[in-house]
């Protein structure tokens, strides 16, 4: 019976099409796509360029301003005669500086705060070049105070010499007042002692006072006031007039006032005249003392 069922359920299923079940062991495959990376590029993307370009920015920055490339170790300077290059160069404080760090107006006013020094100008330029150029106060004559002696220029600055220069002009102040770095003095007083010069190239020396202003002397040894130098030409022309008419006079003058060419004026030395002594009155003989009698009585 258990035969006859297997036969009649295997020609069931042959006459049936009967469909037989393969069971196979399969493992989940992963599906891949970009699909979720291009959203979060299109949401996120230009938040992270942004990022990566200034991480990018910062590593370059950093190289530049740390390369000892655009560090500057020296200059070249311009224009200087009396002041030294180590000078100026020190003034500047540029050494050891990343270029892009120096300010061209700081510079230059770390350079002009030098005495002699005028103006300046600064130009950089990569890697680290630096060019100086400057305009020295030139000295126009010299001012002396007691045993001091400085540089003035045409403008009248009073500033420090930095050298020895034979036969230039100097002022002797007789009023010794003390005087320092950057002090003005009178650009009057400066162009009529140059114009002196040239009028009289042998005159070196120049006396002043507040009082008289510039006074130079004749060959006589005479004072002669020119007051603050204005009109110099004028006032010698009035010089060489008076001078004769001063020669021919018994009496030479005290000074010669020329401070005003108009009115020049003079004062002579007064004649003293020496009087003879009064008469002395005749000398008193003195009496002879009688000599002294001795009272009756005494030894």
């Amino acid at each position: 019976m258990l035969g006859l069922r297997k036969r009649r359920r295997r020609r069931s299923e042959v006459r049936l099409g009967g469909q037989v079940v393969h069971y196979e062991t399969t493992a989940t495959r992963p599906s891949f796509s970009l699909t979720p990376a291009l959203k979060l590029w299109q949401v996120r993307g230009p938040k992270i360029t942004g990022i990566l370009v200034l991480m990018l920015l910062a590593w370059s920055l950093y190289e530049v301003f740390t390369s000892t490339t655009f560090f500057v170790y020296g200059a070249e300077i311009k224009g200087n005669v009396a002041v030294s290059i180590k000078e100026i160069y020190v003034a500047s404080n540029i050494d050891s500086q990343s270029i892009f760090w120096i300010n061209p107006a700081e510079v230059i006013k770390n350079i002009t705060a030098l005495p002699n020094i005028k103006s300046a100008s600064v130009s950089l330029s990569l890697p680290a070049r630096v060019v100086i150029e400057v305009t020295e106060r030139r000295p126009e004559l010299l001012w002396q105070t007691g045993d001091t002696i400085w540089w003035v220029d045409q403008e009248g600055t009073v500033v420090p010499p930095k050298a020895n220069i034979d036969g230039m002009m100097r002022i002797s102040d007789d009023d010794k007042q003390p005087l320092e770095v950057g002090y003005k003095i009178d650009p009057t007083i400066i162009k009529g002692a140059q114009t002196l010069r040239i009028l009289v190239p042998d005159i070196s020396i120049v006396r002043y006072s507040r009082a008289q202003g510039l006074i130079v002397a004749t060959l006589e040894g005479w004072p002669v006031y020119l007051g603050d130098g204005s009109q110099m030409k004028a006032k010698l022309m009035v010089l060489s007039t008076i001078l004769p008419e001063l020669r021919a006079e018994e009496t030479p003058p005290l000074y010669i006032d020329l401070r005003n060419p108009l009115r020049p004026v003079y004062k002579t030395v007064p004649t003293i005249q020496i009087e003879p002594p009064p008469p002395q009155p005749a000398a008193v003989q003195p009496r002879p003392v009688p000599p002294l009698r001795q009272p009756p009585g005494q030894p």
